[in-house]
């Protein structure tokens, strides 16, 4: 008999719940970290725009590979299998980064260190994770569980931002040379890592799903529902490249060229800004309630691109600073909304497929933008990129919404008919 948990605050749910919260908790804690530290890493070791966009991209690729095998072959080989080899390559990957100060091998380690240079999870981590909290959960509850799981993460994510002080205190205590503090930082990053593997060891059988093959599941699943889900990568990938121009690693760039913010003022600036994104992700779930799930991500971001272009072409700092905190505010309410809804419109036995060929359009996308984003840096001027992203985001935010605005997800169209029958007795 599962175990369950739940309290007056958190949805009720299994061990296995749990668990992937747990677990998501400490990789955001590293990739709060490593997506603000990567990008002042790389303009310290005197990256051009171009090669830390490579470096950016390579991250993205290794994303793409993990997603590909998830969506293809991830209850085949067994979630609780894969997710414990990835968090051992993460592990890995802190490990190799400071004994690699070149473009070419911080590529290579680069697509094998399931990371991110976003802030956000691009990797099988996700895909893996969102199939067993669905099931972990009642459906009335599945939004609320993936806000909490997406809260849970953001704010551990905030700590990890802070934690980019600390090779200041490392220099200005210790006397150690910048990019020696900068390094040791990754030791650190790795042990984080490898906790993560003794979480996901508490994983139960129950968090299998081996009814059928991955393949098996496609050709079993509606037509209707494959269309739909094809659209629905497309647009997620859509939105993923043009949030690929703004990743979290170029907007610290962007801040420590534009303005020469210093280290110790940029983990301030994302610091408040994750801790307004676990805000924005706790409204996503009343708010949700009350417009439905497709009316919530695509009204949400077209506030939070309109304040992404005024960060970009304002020139006054504290200008800027509002403006990204702001939009940081409203950016995040799309994601369990989005998660929430990908895993009610399929059956049980597709959630994996579908969540991994879900990101890995928006892995996919997502691996070739930050290298566009170089270029168009390079050829108009710094802020560009950011601009682009937002106006690619608002252009899919319209298509999703026409597209999808008439599609609910099952607990939606159950309380549209109990609506319907209390106003109409007939």
């Amino acid at each position: 008999m599962a175990v369950r948990i739940s309290s007056r605050i958190f949805p009720s749910m299994d061990r296995d719940g749990a668990v992937v919260i747990a677990a998501s908790a400490l990789r955001s804690l590293d990739y709060g970290f490593l997506s603000v530290f990567l990008g002042v890493y790389l303009s310290i070791l005197d990256f051009s725009v171009l090669q830390a966009g490579l470096v950016f991209s390579a991250i993205m690729g290794g994303g793409t590979l993990s997603n590909a095998i998830a969506s293809w072959r991830g209850d085949t080989i067994g979630r609780k299998r894969m997710l414990l080899v990835m968090a051992v390559l993460m592990g890995i990957g802190g490990l190799l980064y400071p004994f690699a100060s070149n473009v070419t091998g911080l590529v290579l380690i680069s697509l094998i260190a399931m990371t991110t240079s976003t802030g956000g999870d691009r990797t099988a981590f996700l895909s893996l994770d969102m199939s067993i909290l669905a099931q972990a959960v009642e459906p009335r509850s599945r939004t609320a569980a993936f806000s909490w799981y997406n809260i849970i993460g953001r704010l551990t994510k905030a700590l990890g931002s802070l934690v980019i002080a600390v090779p200041a205190v490392l220099q200005a205590w210790f006397g150690i040379g910048e990019l020696d503090s900068f390094k040791m930082m990754f030791w650190a990053y790795a042990g984080v890592a490898f906790s993560g593997v003794g979480v996901y060891w508490l994983l139960t059988p129950m968090a299998e799903r081996k009814k059928m093959a991955a393949s098996d599941v496609q050709r079993t699943m509606p037509r209707e529902t494959r269309s739909m889900m094809i659209r629905l990568t497309a647009l997620f990938s859509m939105d993923a490249l043009g949030g690929g121009f703004m990743v979290n690693a170029f907007i610290s760039f962007w801040f420590t060229s534009r303005f020469g913010v210093s280290l110790e003022s940029i983990a301030l600036i994302f610091f408040a800004g994750q801790i307004l994104n676990s805000v924005s992700l706790a409204l996503a779930t009343p708010l949700a309630g009350r417009i439905g799930l497709i009316a919530t991500m695509a009204s949400t971001q077209v506030i939070s691109n309109s304040f992404m272009i005024f960060m970009a072409l304002t020139g006054n700092y504290w200008l800027a600073v509002g403006f990204f905190m702001l939009r940081e505010l409203s950016n995040e309410m799309d994601v369990p909304t989005r998660q929430s809804y990908s895993m009610a419109i399929v059956p049980p036995e597709a959630r994996t497929a579908t969540a991994g060929m879900t990101n890995l359009g928006r892995t996919f996308a997502q691996t070739i933008s930050p290298a566009l984003a170089g270029v168009v840096a390079q050829a108009t001027f710094i802020g560009a990129p950011m601009i682009t992203g937002a106006l690619i985001k608002l252009a899919y935010n319209a298509a999703l919404y026409m597209t999808f605005r008439t599609v609910k997800a099952p607990e939606e169209e159950a309380v549209s008919e109990l609506q319907t029958r209390q106003t109409d007795p007939r």
